[in-house]
């Protein structure tokens, strides 16, 4: 589970930069107003950007590969190789796929505003993969590069200034290490295709034995002297090389204390019951049983808050974000929870 809640912050991680640089087409709002109010019938203007989105797929290179057109309704989600006129029956009976302004797909890329990653991503391969996953990573890569060029050029101009620490320099001499091409020619880094293996166990529970045997299989598939990880192991130390580590912490069954030590003097770490209300720490221990060490009857999951902070401050596209906004009084900007009126209830 530990590697799905770092997934969980990874995303999170990536969801301020994705506030900023997503920008979809506006003159698609057809695409989600299908039907007359009551169902009575479909719109003209649905009907007629049908029409434009078949002509657009029937432009796209892999139309005459594929012999069909990847169906973008609610059901399919681009899975599906189907010919014209049944793709049309399809999106009108069902309406397109959430979040598909962009036919990303189907021959276009992401706006202007993206990068080379995103675009690489998005229509440089043939794997379907959702769009909005395909945004996640691409934004990941853009926050590496940014974040390395940042660093490049701190380098070049801070001839007088000083040096970042050691435990800065080593998250970017990672990122150098790991933003590499898995081979030569490869749009993917050692650490995008990390983080894709784990995000795939995650999110569908792949056995870790069954991940050890696909990753086999594209080093087999692969130039020999690639930076492809082996296994599943290799894999999770590549990604927890970027510091955003998770803490296992047990707690009461009935949620009166947690059994851990603080810098305030308080050390719960060595308790086996409660203080509060008695209840077993650990799990009843039985005889002839082969157990190495106890059980907890529950645990929680503490992501500590400073190194996430580092990492949202390394890139200056979510630092600018982060901005103490003292005194602002601008709606729709952040500005700090002390002038709220809970904060100053809390203060008296």
């Amino acid at each position: 589970m530990s590697h799905g809640v770092l997934l969980f912050w990874l995303n999170f991680y990536l969801f301020g930069l994705s506030q900023n640089m997503a920008h979809y087409p506006n003159h698609r709002g057809w695409m989600y107003d299908r039907c007359y109010s009551g169902r009575r019938g479909l719109k003209e203007s649905f009907v007629i950007g049908v029409e434009e989105f078949v002509e657009t797929a029937r432009r796209y290179q892999y139309y005459a590969l594929d012999g069909g057109i990847r169906c973008p309704c609610i059901k399919c989600e681009c899975t599906s190789i189907l010919k014209d006129e049944v793709v049309k029956v399809h999106l009108y009976q069902k309406g397109f796929m959430p979040n598909y302004t962009v036919w990303t797909f189907h021959g276009e890329e992401i706006p202007s505003t993206s990068t080379a990653a995103e675009k690489r991503l998005a229509s440089g391969s043939n794997t379907v993969v959702h769009t909005c996953e395909i945004d996640q990573f691409a934004y990941m890569q853009e926050m590496v590069d940014h974040a390395l060029r940042h660093h490049v050029a701190e380098a070049d101009d801070s001839h007088d200034e000083e040096p970042p620490n050691e435990t800065t320099q080593r998250f970017y001499n990672l990122l150098t290490e790991a933003n590499l091409p898995v081979f030569e020619g490869s749009s993917e880094s050692k650490l995008s295709v990390c983080i894709r293996l784990m995000a795939g166990k995650s999110n569908w529970n792949v056995p870790i034995q069954a991940v050890d045997f696909y990753t086999k299989l594209m080093l087999d598939l692969t130039p020999p002297n690639n930076l492809m990880p082996k296994n599943y192991y290799q894999a999770k130390k590549c990604v927890s090389k970027l510091g955003l580590d998770v803490k296992k912490i047990d707690c009461c069954v009935n949620g009166c204390m947690l059994f851990y030590d603080n810098d305030s003097g308080k050390n719960d770490a060595l308790l086996v019951e409660c203080k509060f209300c008695g209840s077993p720490r650990y799990q009843t221990m039985h005889a002839g049983r082969r157990q190495k060490k106890p059980i907890p009857l529950k645990s929680m999951f503490y992501l500590p808050i400073i190194p996430r902070l580092q990492r949202l401050f390394t890139s200056m596209q979510t630092a600018e974000h982060m901005t103490w906004h003292d005194g602002n009084k601008t709606p729709g900007l952040l500005r700090h929870p002390s002038d709220g009126e809970a904060w100053k209830h809390f203060n008296r």
